[in-house]
């Protein structure tokens, strides 16, 4: 049985990728295959404390001051590989989260195991560019990933590396990978916790976009369209935070007609299943979960090829293009208007995430990292 160290630097079991990470780790306890775990921190689960080693306090005091000051984001990064290094022991493989590894990596390397690099993303270059090239467009500077370079070393020196969606796959190859090292594993959802709602209470066509409100999700694009729309008797709902320093580019759009700002909710469900259709128009994505969230609420999704998402074209609702207001509120405007269309991609949208669950996720991983074990052998 393949034997492996998972490595994360968040809380583990918190939000984001804390949660990814513990679906993971959930799925290769359960199948005998977890080694040990090494976290930032973590909240308690089933997991048993004697399979995890966390770094603790320094982790979550340096995460922190990361919300305020980006340079806190390396040094925690760094802080946290030097740490995990030590705790480096033999096993058939490492498992590292993309800039979280680049010493622990090397360590687990000479000690014999296959090495593993998990990218939520797309591949950092890419990102970069996308990003660089959208805060330009509106006159802002480009914070730049402190982490890079290291990121960067850290695939030099894996064995494979995992993304969860083709658009990430992509952007890999496109940097000169071999096929054969980038491995391709989608992301899940609780379809028992997300589900549709029994009875929809009347109120007006309501439109959704959950998520961190800045220019990588494209919501100022979802803003024109709205403007361009100009229904008065409609809603769109934005619910999550706006990113540091990009206040000033949503100021234009703050008062049109039924639009509603919402701070982050921990718990989301009733926002799905109070809405008629979910929109989210990324420029960057590994695969967004809220996409996965949506679908099993039984949402119409439109979105675009560069969310990452298991959304397809005309079937769970539309793709379009990044950065065009006009189709996305043409779909919108489609889907208003047209209740069987609505409907009938509602139902295969909860379909579709039910091929999705994270039980699914957790076979495929542990298949995908069986396999690379057997292969690199």
């Amino acid at each position: 049985m393949t034997q492996v160290i998972y490595s994360i630097g968040v809380r583990f079991a918190g939000g984001g990728i804390g949660n990814i990470a513990y679906k993971a780790v959930q799925g290769l306890y359960q199948r005998q295959m977890l080694h040990r775990l090494l976290c930032g921190s973590r909240r308690t689960t089933e997991i048993p404390p004697q399979k995890i080693r966390s770094l603790g306090f320094p982790s979550r005091g340096l995460r922190q001051l990361a919300l305020y000051a980006h340079q806190f984001t390396y040094w925690h990064n760094r802080l946290y590989d030097l740490w995990a290094t030590r705790h480096i022991e033999r096993a058939d493989l490492f498992l590292g989260w993309n800039g979280f590894c680049l010493h622990s990596l090397q360590q687990a390397k000479r000690l014999g195991s296959v090495t593993v690099v998990e990218r939520a993303s797309t591949h950092n270059l890419y990102q970069q560019a996308v990003l660089a090239e959208e805060y330009g467009r509106f006159g802002l500077p480009f914070p730049n990933s402190p982490n890079l370079e290291r990121a960067l070393k850290e695939y030099e020196f894996a064995d494979f590396v995992l993304v969860p969606s083709q658009f990430a796959y992509e952007s890999f190859i496109q940097q000169g990978f071999p096929p054969e090292k980038v491995q391709l594993v989608p992301f899940g959802v609780d379809t028992k916790r997300f589900f549709p709602a029994k009875e929809q209470e009347k109120r007006p066509f309501r439109v959704l976009f959950v998520g961190q409100i800045g220019l990588r999700k494209g919501v100022v694009y979802l803003l024109q369209a709205w403007q361009k729309l100009g229904w008065r008797d409609a809603e769109l709902y934005l619910v999550g935070r706006v990113e540091t320093g990009n206040g000033r580019v949503f100021q234009p759009y703050h008062n049109l007609p039924g639009l509603h700002w919402t701070n982050h909710i921990p718990n989301p469900v009733s926002l799905y299943q109070q809405a008629d259709v979910f929109v989210f128009p990324s420029l960057e994505e590994g695969s967004a979960l809220v996409t996965y969230e949506a679908m099993a609420c039984g949402l119409p999704v439109i979105t675009t090829p560069n969310a990452g998402s298991v959304v397809r074209h005309n079937q769970e609702g539309f793709i379009v293009p990044i950065r065009d207001p006009d189709t996305l509120a043409n779909c919108l405007e489609t889907l208003r208007s047209d209740q069987h269309l609505r409907h009938q991609m509602s139902q295969a949208a909860r379909n579709r995430a039910q091929q999705f669950t994270w039980e699914t996720y957790q076979e495929n991983l542990c298949t995908t990292l069986k396999q690379c074990h057997k292969n690199y052998r």
